[in-house]
C-alpha cells in the first residue's frame, strides 16, 4: 500500500484523539512542554518563545489560560529540578494578567518582550525571535 493512503486496519498507524476532561490538565501539560524542550537542548528564553508562538498550539493556550508570569516560573521549576537554575532579567510579578497566580517557589519574572527578527522565519511562516545566547 503507498505510504500516502491512511488504512484504518493497519494497527501501527499513528491515530491522534480528542478526550474531553472537566480536569484542568494546564499544569501538567506546561511541565511536559517544558522539560520535553529543555531535555532537547533548548533554554529558557527559547522555551518562552515557544509559548509565545501561536502555532504552538498546546503551549500558547497554557500562556493565554495563565498568564506569562506562571509560565516563567515553570521554565524556572523545571530547570532548577534539574540543576539549571534559571535568573529572568529584572521585575517580578505575583499575578499573571488573566488574575491567575504565579506558580510558588518560583522564579522573578519580567513583563519585558523577546523581540522578533522580521528577516527569519520558523517552518510555519512566524517570525523568529531575537535571542541573546
Amino acid at each position: 500500500m503507498p505510504k500516502d493512503e491512511f488504512d484504518f486496519e493497519d494497527p501501527l498507524e499513528l491515530n491522534g484523539v480528542a478526550f474531553l476532561t472537566e480536569e484542568d490538565t494546564t499544569e501538567a501539560m506546561c511541565e511536559c512542554f517544558v522539560e520535553e524542550f529543555m531535555r532537547m537542548g533548548y533554554n529558557p528564553k527559547q522555551v518562552l518563545a515557544l509559548f509565545r508562538n501561536p502555532h504552538y498550539l498546546g503551549m500558547n493556550m497554557v500562556l493565554q489560560k495563565r498568564g506569562e508570569p506562571y509560565v516563567r516560573d515553570a521554565i524556572g521549576d523545571i530547570f532548577a529540578r534539574w540543576g539549571r537554575p534559571v535568573v529572568w532579567s529584572t521585575g517580578a510579578a505575583d499575578v499573571s494578567p488573566a488574575g491567575m497566580p504565579a506558580r510558588p517557589g518560583g522564579c522573578p519574572t519580567t513583563d519585558q518582550a523577546i523581540p522578533l527578527d522580521d528577516t527569519l522565519s520558523d517552518p510555519m511562516g512566524a517570525a523568529v525571535p531575537k535571542l541573546q545566547l
